[in-house]
């Protein structure tokens, strides 16, 4: 039996109510294992969804838009 980390996260933000990257630490803490692994085994649409929230939360820089001289 094989257990879909990605439905699982879905379904921790769905049922708590909770954001991405908090799923995902909870997934961790839960199973006693490491983000760097378990973000080798997300999908696109995940990482995509925590990108997002990294923005929102101002913890990613903003790329930065200028033209060359």
């Amino acid at each position: 039996m094989s257990i879909d980390i990605n439905t699982t996260i879905e379904e921790l933000v769905r049922d708590l109510q909770i954001s991405y990257i908090e799923a995902i630490v909870k997934y961790t803490e839960d199973v006693d294992g490491e983000i760097e692994g378990v973000a080798k085994l997300l999908n696109r649409s995940i990482k995509d969804k925590i990108e997002a929230e990294a923005h929102d939360l101002n913890m990613m820089k903003k790329p930065i838009s200028k033209l060359p001289l």
